[in-house]
């Protein structure tokens, strides 16, 4: 009965492409409950897990890499290495074959055995209507029209702009702005891209219908945007005693939110106030599009090598990497492009196309290098100076930019200040001191 009760309530499958190191498969889903359930069997075989399944008693046995998880059908309760746990939602037994949520897949079998894995849902791309580029007052505005609104996502730099929109376009492009030049329309299965260049604009805001393109005059910072990195089911890095990164960001994020309004009684905006997923590119895109005067990315730092070794805390802004060690970050926190299906590149291609940031690399540098300075004076841990490396998550943000890895993760003496809210305030108000110190330099250097 049991068995044909979620037969009867299976409907609207969705498809899920789900990647671990370098394999991949595409699943069909199963809704049951409001969850998508989708079956183990296959996807065990792209994390090189051992799967042993006893239909006698309905039992699932996974092993690989020295650790041993056991699933028990319509069981909140896991066996991992011999220990009992709960989790959220119970694996199912439907036709001989172990079912288990989509969203329990991270935390659960990645975390039990040690596997970074990427799920991304596979939509159909819907149609787009109409595509107009429009003068208004001394702004160029892309706008869009559609039945449903649809995500879109922008890239700009100095004078380059590209809108990747996630529907399909069969249409022209009405072009009425004489400062857009160059306009080129791609068509593709699952997204349309505009490239064009502008002339006389640093900024841009978006609608949900439309992009608005200007030139932005500063004179003084009124809106810092902080970005808690990770989130949902990126779980960033994990520490030895189970703590996630992405928690640790978050709770610096929000303690530094609260000294920035309280004592500089400047605008705040957070990527996100809770534990969801972004991609890279809209974190940025968030600053961009609120006009943000400066970018924080919040980070804590692990090394996949002499882990009782590594620590401290360190500055980044977005350069050429000059040391392993900073490729090797940089290279931690690109992982999360494969949440988004993109294989993270060689740093250099994106950078050296990065006029954005090439705009305010003196800047950047010099901002990381006062909350550095702070973080040297307040903080017990280590000093690591500031570097530079090739931090996607930095990429295209038109202001100055860095991002702080606030200790290491995966040293256990760190992790275990990170879980203290002591330390969390302490590594908020030295990253606040130097957002304080450099705010009074970059006014006094623009109001000159």
């Amino acid at each position: 009965m049991t068995v044909l009760l979620i037969t009867l309530i299976s409907v609207f499958p969705h498809q899920y492409e789900i990647t671990c190191e370098n394999r991949s498969i595409e699943v069909e889903s199963e809704r049951i409950e409001f969850q998508d359930y989708v079956p183990l069997k296959t996807i065990v075989e792209v994390l090189n897990v051992n799967y042993v399944l006893n239909n006698a008693n309905q039992r699932l046995y996974l092993t690989g890499g020295g650790h041993k998880l056991v699933l028990m059908a319509n069981i909140n309760t896991v066996v991992y290495d011999g220990v009992y746990q709960n989790v959220p939602f119970a694996p199912l037994y439907i036709s001989q074959e172990v079912y288990f949520p989509v969203n329990a897949i991270t935390s659960t079998l990645g975390k039990s055995f040690e596997k970074l894995i990427f799920i991304k849902e596979i939509k159909e791309a819907p149609l787009i209507d109409k595509i107009s580029i429009i003068a208004r007052g001394d702004s160029s505005v892309v706008t869009f029209e559609w039945k449903t609104p649809i995500e879109f996502d922008v890239q700009f730099s100095q004078k380059r702009v590209i809108i990747e929109i996630d529907g399909r376009y069969k249409n022209k492009i009405n072009s009425k702005a004489k400062s857009v030049k160059s306009i080129k329309l791609s068509t593709f299965e699952t997204y349309t891209q505009i490239e064009f260049d502008v002339e006389n604009v640093n900024s841009f805001f978006e609608r949900p219908h439309e992009v608005v393109f200007y030139n932005k005059i500063t004179e003084e910072v009124r809106l810092i945007v902080i970005d808690p990195g990770h989130g949902g089911i990126d779980p960033g890095a994990v520490g030895k005693k189970g703590l996630y990164e992405k928690d640790a960001n978050l709770g610096i994020a929000l303690e530094l939110k609260k000294l920035i309004k309280d004592s500089l009684k400047i605008d705040v905006l957070l990527t996100r106030e809770k534990d969801i997923y972004l991609s890279l590119r809209e974190r940025t895109n968030i600053a961009n599009r609120n006009s943000a005067d400066l970018f924080v990315s919040v980070h804590c730092n692990a090394a996949a090598k002499n882990k009782s070794k590594s620590r401290g805390f360190e500055t980044f802004f977005l350069s050429e990497a000059k040391t392993d060690e900073a490729r090797a970050a940089a290279a931690l926190e690109n992982a999360a492009l494969k949440f988004d299906g993109i294989v993270p590149t060689d740093e250099i291609s994106f950078i050296l196309h990065d006029l954005a940031q090439n705009v305010y690399l003196e800047e950047s540098n010099s901002f990381a290098e006062h909350i550095q300075a702070s973080a040297e004076k307040s903080l017990s841990i280590p000093s690591r100076g500031v570097s530079q490396a090739g931090f996607y998550v930095l990429h295209g943000a038109f202001m100055p930019a860095v991002l702080v890895e606030c200790a290491f993760i995966s040293h256990v003496d760190e992790e275990n200040l990170l879980k203290q809210k002591q330390f969390r305030k302490k590594v908020a108000h030295s990253i606040f001191r130097g957002i304080q110190t450099y705010i009074k330099d970059y006014e006094r250097r623009l109001n000159n």
